[in-house]
């Protein structure tokens, strides 16, 4: 025999081996590596491949992108064989009323995994165009965020009349400058909030839900430039300028991509899924003796 054609003698006995026993040794080497223990419960790596693999397809891509992830999950897992374990040492699983509750739900979990199997969302979505477009329209509906500057003068509910009587003497003082002063010399002059009154009463860029909706309510209404108030809120008045509005800034689409393609699939998993009920129970005709189960109702339990 021409050397140049002998195989190696590794390659060789490799090759007499066959498929199916070098598969069975792979699941032997998975069923007796240890991949995580809590208590009396060890889950291998056999375990762990059979519990991912039982998941849906969203949490299966979270579950390959994130360790964590998975480490959770195999937490999930010894708890709930822990407790399962206590369960049938206490003979629930046999009692009467719990063998009835099962038959519903394996009954629920049937049509709800035969519902989903008739949902089947092709590979190939989400295109490329379909998350540019998802991310698009993410990006036109981002909450806004504003530039304000404030003058505020204290006046807690239930606080003393004549103070709160003097903090209205006040705001109708600044009512009648605001337009015309400055607001920010107006703001250090005048301002009773310690943090801002020193900056001309600039708070900087602020999202509209981290405002108290008293103030949100006036903000979102103004153009830049404009004033307001005074806005009554529980801790006192509020003279409130808008300098700036701009949408909050969305991460990178590359940073963001995938959970993007994730969520659009769920979303188009849940739309067929009802599509589905739908023609369904429109094949039914289904109808309602409503005025029997109305006095059915008045019977039950």
């Amino acid at each position: 025999m021409n050397p140049k054609n002998r195989e190696s003698p590794i390659l060789w006995l490799l090759g007499c081996v066959p498929l199916a026993l070098l598969l069975a040794q792979v699941a032997r080497a998975d069923a007796n590596l240890v991949i995580a223990q809590g208590g009396s419960v060890a889950l291998s790596a056999a375990d762990v491949r059979t519990a991912v693999a039982a998941l849906p397809e969203s949490s299966r891509r979270v579950i390959h992108s994130s360790l964590p992830a998975l480490e959770q999950l195999l937490r999930s897992e010894i708890a709930q064989r822990t407790i399962l374990s206590d369960v049938r040492a206490a003979g629930f699983d046999h009692d009467p009323k719990t063998l009835v509750q099962l038959r519903e739900l394996q009954r629920d979990a049937l049509v709800r995994l035969w519902i989903a199997s008739q949902a089947n969302v092709p590979t190939s979505y989400p295109s490329a165009a379909d998350v540019q477009a998802a991310y698009d329209a993410a990006r036109a509906a981002a909450p806004a965020e504003y530039h304000i500057a404030q003058i505020f003068i204290r006046a807690p509910d239930g606080g003393d009349p004549a103070a709160l009587n003097a903090a209205l003497r006040k705001a109708t003082d600044i009512a009648s400058r605001v337009n015309a002063d400055d607001f920010a010399e107006l703001a250090r002059a005048q301002s009773e909030d310690s943090q801002s009154a020193p900056n001309g009463g600039d708070l900087g860029f602020i999202p509209g839900e981290r405002m108290v909706p008293e103030v949100y309510k006036v903000v979102s209404s103004l153009a830049p430039g404009q004033v307001s108030g005074p806005v009554k809120t529980s801790q006192g008045l509020h003279f409130v300028k808008l300098i700036a509005k701009r949408p909050i800034a969305l991460p990178p689409l590359s940073q963001v991509r995938d959970r993007i393609a994730a969520d659009l699939r769920t979303r188009r998993t849940q739309e067929l899924e009802r599509a589905y009920i739908n023609r369904f129970t429109a094949k039914l005709g289904i109808s309602i003796n409503e005025i029997e189960l109305a006095k059915l109702q008045a019977s039950l339990d």
